[in-house]
């Protein structure tokens, strides 16, 4: 008997998720969309939620679970994407929530537009539930090449994540599904997928919650590993995109970066410890200020904060509380 193809694999990396897993999983079972199989990637879970895949899996016979050691989150999507055997990939993190509709905009835009990538709007969220949000799209977009990189590293609708987006399996044919880095490693892939494709569709509906909690790698304290990996991606952005028309784009996207790296720093209780990182990224920002005043992309009220920036003193940490905010 031969095997349909499903039309999505979505591929969700578990490691202890706790409490949070049996929602994520309840919030993909209420897709609109039917045709999906899930496969559950126990990461190396120790709290109990390899047991919770392996039971869900068997009361739901599209599920299936891969155990595996803590390959990292790089290392459990491959493994995700090795086992695929859908036509259109989607990621979600164990402990995040799906609009009931995502899936189903997503392939639609995907059908519609000819288009291997499409993405939706994404949501963080604190608590148990997640705000009321339209149920129906907005707004439906094409974003052709290269303004879909340009919205990659501007459009806060896009998002750096893969968790809002849906992928056409054949974009992971042959592509080296790792990263250097541990940190902005989303951005990173995204930039490498979205570089093999001619644009990206986009529907306007908040599709994916993002959930906010102590243990949300966004909410560690800072350590220089953060620093230095964000750096190295937005370098090698603007690496690969120079000579080429997204160079004043990329450059822009780098130095709004070191603004934000350095922010990070400046906003944290232990910056002292930083000192030397804040004097490379000041040195930086001052050396780039003038071509940087120059880039369209790079927003006006980046270029006031680069301005009090290069001046340096107590009014820059106070503008940095007040104006800048992180992007994953």
């Amino acid at each position: 008997m031969t095997m349909t193809r499903p039309l999505i694999t979505v591929v969700v990396l578990v490691y202890n998720a706790g409490a949070y897993l049996a929602p994520c999983l309840e919030s993909i079972s209420r897709q609109t969309l039917t045709d999906f199989e899930l496969l559950l990637v126990d990461n190396g879970s120790t709290d109990g939620s390899a047991e919770a895949c392996d039971a869900f899996a068997r009361e739901n016979q599209r599920c299936t679970v891969i155990h595996q050691e803590n390959l990292g989150i790089i290392g459990g999507r491959g493994a995700g994407v090795q086992a695929a055997k859908g036509e259109y990939l989607a990621f979600v993190d164990s402990d995040d929530l799906l609009h009931r509709r995502m899936l189903e905009e997503l392939a639609a835009s995907c059908r519609s537009t000819g288009l291997p990538v499409a993405c939706c709007r994404f949501l963080p969220f604190l608590g148990e539930q997640p705000p009321e949000v339209p149920d129906e799209p907005q707004a439906r977009l094409r974003f052709e090449a290269p303004l879909h990189l340009d919205a990659l590293l501007h459009d806060k609708r896009v998002e750096y994540s893969l968790c809002n987006k849906l992928y056409h399996r054949s974009l992971f044919e042959g592509f080296d599904f790792s990263s250097p880095v541990i940190y902005n490693e989303d951005l990173y892939l995204n930039w490498h997928i979205l570089q093999r494709v001619k644009g990206m569709a986009f529907v306007d509906l908040v599709g994916y919650f993002y959930r906010q909690h102590a243990a949300s790698t966004t909410h560690r304290p800072l350590h220089r590993r953060a620093l230095e990996d964000q750096l190295s991606v937005a370098s090698t952005i603007l690496n690969e995109a120079k000579d080429s028309a997204l160079e004043p784009t990329a450059r822009a996207f780098y130095y709004e970066k070191l603004l934000y790296l350095d922010s990070m720093i400046l906003r944290q209780e232990n910056a002292r410890d930083f000192s030397a990182d804040h004097r490379f990224l000041l040195a930086q920002l001052r050396q780039g200020l003038r071509r940087a005043l120059t880039l369209p992309r790079l927003p006006g009220k980046m270029k006031v904060v680069a301005l009090v920036a290069c001046m340096g003193g107590p009014f820059y940490r106070w503008l940095c509380r007040l104006l800048l905010t992180d992007r994953r």
